[in-house]
């Protein structure tokens, strides 16, 4: 590598960038052996408008001496003779976004966002202060920062199982580039993952759910996840290109996301095969998108050249045509569920209670299965059935008359053999 590159005189290319008035150190480049992408940034922390010209003099001669440092250390990161020096400079936190930039292209954007929230706001938040090297970081390390989470935070324990999920997954990168000799993350305790049961709203609390909400923003996506037991994403994403009125169907063939900006994204791929799926247009849903179409129609005259005709395809919009912000599906339904006096019910509780009341009204599980889009009927089983309480009731009803029964046969058969 050395014979390619003189190390003496060769320096990654950087910039500096003003940005929300203050400098910021920028490497955005190609790698000129390997090819890959280089990004990395830093804020100085230092103004680029001070109360005088001298102070701006000396920000900015500062700005320029950082970015030579900062120069100097990425290049000593790619092109070091020894796996040693290469990383005693890195901080584990700058190895850490450096690896979320250089993922970026291989996740869905809503993945990304995920991993952004823990990674920026979380995990390097934590880290930056005490100035851990990425080859010094141990698994103590990470054990305190779960700790910290848990105990003083108050984090849910499946939250923390997603950072330990990002960390692991860094950190098998840098071992995979023999930057690190083993990854710290397999040997910290992952805490135990809160098993999760969601509240299940009968049907004529789903109806006066939905009588509440009538002519809201909220009532659109409610209403499709409480007659199909669709996904937030999926309810929120459905096209009118989707509904085949002639013969009676409605696909399931795309989800609205969020992307990492909080953008909202038509994603046509779902989260699995078995997702994409066709199902009956029932009457009452059938009847209720007629009637949607119709005000969609006339909102678009009121409205004219104001409309947002970018999201045409798409059922759950505004009175202007802009699309329904999934924030606000979770937020609202809360609120309203909470003034209904349903504790603790949110939006995905609809999916929920769509499989216990289908499955107490006669459907079958490989039904349920194809309803709700699950590759494996296990899923179907161990996470949305909930059994009600008339139907526990009932199979105790029928265990107790089946032992009643065998008794009194028992009984029968003593009396005819005294007989005899």
């Amino acid at each position: 590598m050395n014979e390619a590159i003189n190390l003496k005189n060769y320096l990654l290319p950087g910039r500096i960038r003003k940005k929300d008035g203050y400098y910021h150190l920028i490497i955005d480049t190609i790698h000129p052996i390997t090819k890959e992408k280089i990004r990395h940034s830093e804020s100085t922390k230092l103004k680029v408008i001070e109360e005088s010209k001298r102070k701006n003099l000396e920000n900015e001669n500062e700005a320029k001496y950082r970015l030579k440092l900062f120069r100097e250390k990425w290049t000593k990161f790619y092109f070091s003779n020894s796996k040693k020096d290469g990383v005693e400079n890195i901080y584990f936190t700058d190895y850490l976004e450096n690896w979320l930039n250089s993922i970026k292209a291989g996740l869905q954007p809503s993945t990304m966002r995920g991993y952004s929230i823990n990674v920026k706001r979380v995990i390097i938040p934590y880290f930056k202060p005490k100035n851990i090297l990425l080859n010094e970081l141990k698994a103590r390390h990470i054990q305190e920062f779960y700790t910290y989470c848990l105990t003083e935070k108050k984090v849910n324990p499946n939250t923390v199982i997603r950072y330990h999920a990002n960390i692991c997954k860094c950190l098998q990168t840098a071992l995979k580039q023999e930057l690190v000799l083993s990854n710290q993350a397999d040997l910290v305790d992952k805490p135990k993952k809160k098993v999760y049961v969601a509240k299940v709203l009968s049907i004529s609390k789903l109806l006066t759910l939905l009588k509440s909400i009538e002519s809201t923003h909220l009532e659109l996506p409610t209403f499709f996840s409480t007659y199909y037991g669709l996904r937030r994403g999926e309810a929120a994403g459905l096209l009118w290109s989707n509904i085949d009125f002639k013969n009676k169907k409605i696909i399931i063939g795309n989800t609205l996301i969020e992307g990492e900006k909080r953008e909202l994204i038509n994603r046509k791929s779902l989260k699995t095969k078995s997702s994409y799926r066709t199902l009956e247009l029932i009457p009452e849903v059938e009847k209720f998108l007629l009637e949607v179409k119709e005000k969609q129609e006339k909102n678009k005259k009121l409205f004219k050249s104001s409309y947002n005709y970018k999201y045409n395809d798409n059922i759950c919009v505004k009175e202007n045509g802009d699309l329904i912000k999934l924030d606000y599906i979770t937020k609202k339904f809360k609120e309203i569920t909470r003034k209904l006096g349903y504790d603790d019910v949110h939006f995905h509780c609809l999916r929920h209670s769509f499989a216990t009341n289908m499955y107490d009204a006669g459907m079958d599980m490989k039904e349920l299965q194809m309803w709700l889009g699950h590759s494996s009927i296990s899923t179907t089983m161990d996470l949305y059935l909930h059994f009600l309480e008339k139907r526990i009731k009932e199979s105790a009803k029928i265990l107790e008359n089946a032992m009643k029964k065998g008794e009194t046969e028992i009984i029968e058969t003593n009396d005819e053999k005294d007989k005899k």
